[in-house]
């Protein structure tokens, strides 16, 4: 009876243990932030991780996200990114797969490797990234035009996804930004409408001249009622 509670404890603490391993490989390795407007920004922290950050139309200093609150790119304008892909652990990675999706509104301008139009991924590769090695790249996009974006919003906030894939690792991040219009507006602060459209005028072209043949038969016809009655 002994032996049968003994076995019975070890085989309970190490399905115990294997539970506590695998949560820790799930959860203790992730570093994820929340992201206004809805999901997370993470690291994945492995063998290779990748930070993706976003240039601050006024600063120009790099920034992981850019809210609402903070300086918004205007339409038609050039949007600069930052991919920085490190190597973390102690071994050469022969290869790594870097996709850079884009979101709405934002079309690809410059960046490494090939891009996809119809799925909007910038994917290439890099080869032979040495232990504790970072390498960084550049990309940039450029925002819509006005009667493009959303037409009952005056600002459109956006997410950029970088991912960077090797054999056991898989990292992602990602960069949010905001879209504003042109919005005119007056000294006192107010917005400018559009004017009215103007309606439709008559039409003066041929298709009136056959009224204007009924003009002499209307002066006829009153003459003729004047004499009658005379």
């Amino acid at each position: 009876m002994n032996k049968l509670v003994l076995s019975f404890s070890i085989v309970a603490f190490m399905a115990f243990a294997g539970i506590a391993q695998a949560a820790s490989g799930t959860y203790g390795d992730n570093n994820c932030q929340p992201v206004y407007g809805g999901g997370e920004t993470c690291i994945t922290q492995g063998k290779v991780t990748i930070n993706k950050s976003v240039k601050n139309p006024k600063t120009n200093a790099f920034v992981d996200n850019l809210t609402v609150n903070d300086p918004r790119f205007g339409v038609s304008q050039i949007v600069t990114f930052r991919l920085i892909v490190t190597n973390t652990g102690n071994s050469t990675i022969s290869k790594i797969a870097v996709e850079d999706i884009f979101p709405s509104f934002v079309e690809m301008k410059s960046g490494p490797g090939t891009f996809d139009k119809s799925t909007k991924i910038l994917s290439f590769e890099i080869l032979n990234l040495n232990a504790n090695e970072s390498r960084t790249y550049t990309v940039t996009g450029q925002t819509a035009n006005e009667n493009q974006l959303p037409a009952n919003e005056n600002v459109t906030c956006v997410i950029n996804q970088a991912i960077a894939k090797s054999e056991d690792t898989l990292s992602k991040d990602n960069s949010q930004f905001c879209i504003e219009k042109r919005v005119l507006t007056t000294k006192g602060g107010l917005p400018v409408m559009p004017a009215p459209k103007m309606g439709q005028t008559p039409s003066t072209g041929p298709e009136m001249l056959p009224l204007f043949g009924l003009i002499p038969a209307g002066i006829a016809g009153l003459l003729l009622r004047k004499r009658t009655s005379k």
